[in-house]
């Protein structure tokens, strides 16, 4: 195995904070330099039309997505879909905000089968809720230091694993939590539910971090309803904190998950066995 290759879908950066953590653990274990590891970053519209070359069995592919509504989200999924693999291994992380992840992982590991990876790992980290805010927090500041520390360790466990493995087609159907049919997901399309205040300097920001092409510079940067996904991230990444959630639905959610969703849970891994 001579090359390790990101691919995720990160809005907020949180599932690549962990990914990136996974790396260094599973770098470190099976000896690879960092001229031998490639990001792949699809959150980005124009991004998605890529095509990347089929991965083989020198390669290694760390598979990422948050959870939207206990599942993968449809941008992300449908770009997993395109990929092509043959015996290779990949190592499939979803990041929640500390609800659940529901049918997330299982949804990862069935698309990364049906593209011919051997899913030999696969992990439930937490990261701060798309939602949550100073005021109304859900997982702040998460991952946090623990969560990378166990994350390098995640990584580095597969990488031990795979070490151990001779002939992964061997290797025993990795299992993970998850029903199928899958449970409803999201589509596009929110409330109107941000407000742009007069802070904005129009420095565009917001545009440039939203996946889904959902921001309107011509109209004051207000918010596509029918394009956005939920995400936060034009919320999250803007510098004068202009953008802000207004009294409503998802307001009401947000305050619903700081009121149920407090008490930290641990990352969840799991690990295909050996043959």
């Amino acid at each position: 195995m001579k090359q390790i290759t990101l691919i995720y879908f990160s809005p907020t950066k949180t599932t690549e904070t962990v990914l990136r953590a996974i790396t260094q653990g599973l770098a470190r274990s099976l000896e690879i330099s960092g001229s031998e590891i490639t990001a792949v970053n699809f959150t980005r519209p124009e991004s998605r039309s890529t095509v990347l070359a089929p991965f083989d069995h020198n390669d290694i592919v760390l598979l990422g997505a948050p959870v939207y509504a206990g599942r993968v989200p449809a941008d992300a999924a449908d770009f997993f879909k395109k990929l092509t693999a043959s015996n290779t291994p990949a190592i499939l992380t979803v990041v929640y905000g500390n609800r659940e992840y529901d049918d997330a992982l299982l949804e990862l590991k069935d698309i990364a089968s049906v593209c011919g990876f051997i899913p030999v790992s696969g992990a439930a980290f937490i990261g701060e809720h798309s939602f949550a805010s100073t005021d109304i927090p859900v997982a702040m500041n998460r991952p946090d230091e623990n969560d990378l520390k166990q994350a390098e360790d995640f990584g580095n466990n597969t990488g031990n694993l795979l070490k151990k493995t001779k002939d992964l087609k061997k290797i025993a159907a990795l299992n993970v939590p998850g029903t199928f049919p899958y449970k409803e997901g999201m589509g596009k399309g929110a409330p109107d539910f941000i407000e742009v205040t007069d802070a904005c300097t129009n420095c565009g920001i917001c545009a440039t971090v939203c996946p889904s092409k959902a921001i309107d510079p011509e109209n004051g940067f207000a918010t596509i309803a029918a394009d956005c996904i939920l995400c936060c991230a034009c919320i999250k990444a803007c510098p004068e904190q202009a953008r802000l959630m207004k009294d409503g639905p998802i307001k009401d959610k947000a305050r619903w998950l700081n009121e149920t969703c407090s008490t930290p849970k641990p990352a969840q891994v799991f690990f295909a066995a050996e043959p």
